[in-house]
């Protein structure tokens, strides 16, 4: 699987609740075994690769990223100008 293809994967999985939780993407991303689309930081946590959330970015011009949840989900009005939240 690619990056792009990776990225599709969690755009399927984010339109079909409206919210994506970057840990569940990460982990079923681990299991296809393909270093490019996760790692693990310094501090031990599984992270998504920086391509995929490259390409996840560029299909999700509509979402946000709330950092204190670690999920993406859809803009609403009151949100900050951004990604992220």
């Amino acid at each position: 699987m690619t990056p792009r293809e990776a990225a599709e994967w969690m755009l399927t999985q984010f339109e079909a609740k409206r919210f994506l939780y970057q840990e569940e993407a990460a982990s079923h991303l681990l299991h296809l075994h393909n270093e490019a689309l996760t790692y693990y930081n310094g501090s031990g946590n599984l992270c998504l690769g920086k391509e995929v959330l490259k390409e996840f970015n560029s299909l999700t011009k509509h979402a946000v990223y709330e950092r204190s949840g670690k999920f993406w989900r859809d803009r609403l009005p009151s949100d900050q100008p951004g990604r992220q939240q």
